[in-house]
């Protein structure tokens, strides 16, 4: 399924990524006002506090509380991501274009659809926003 002929062009949208100054309060009132339902929830293994993703209609949140972000960002969009098919050739992809990598080359976290987690990495826009490919890795039969 791996997209080589149009790079990184025309992935679907996963999520939009929210960092929170506190995501239980920011999570419970997507809830209870907006009507979200929390489709995943986990403890971020970088932070300990929970990481939400919420869902309503096609639009997907993921919601978390950063423990060394700016207190002026919070409430911002910090990430856009996008699915990848193949996120070992995307990345080299983004090497060869020359963006600016802002993750730890790949990473890997655990994720809300699968036990085996979800590979991802992260470029920096010319205008500075973090656009997110993520891989979601199938569970072994």
């Amino acid at each position: 399924m791996k997209d080589v002929l149009n790079g990184l062009k025309g992935r679907p949208l996963d999520h939009i990524g929210l960092a929170c100054a506190d995501v239980e309060a920011n999570a419970k009132w997507y809830q209870e006002e907006l009507g979200y339902q929390v489709i995943w929830k986990a403890p971020s293994p970088k932070t300990g506090r929970n990481v939400y993703f919420l869902k309503s209609g096609g639009v997907v949140y993921e919601m978390y509380q950063p423990n060394d972000f700016p207190e002026t960002q919070f409430g911002l969009i910090d990430h856009i991501a996008f699915v990848s098919y193949d996120v070992e050739a995307d990345y080299q992809f983004a090497l060869e274009k020359g963006y600016k990598i802002c993750t730890d080359g790949i990473e890997s976290i655990p994720n809300r659809f699968t036990k085996t987690g979800v590979r991802y990495f992260k470029i920096l826009s010319p205008t500075g926003e973090q656009v997110e490919f993520q891989q979601i890795i199938p569970d072994e039969a």
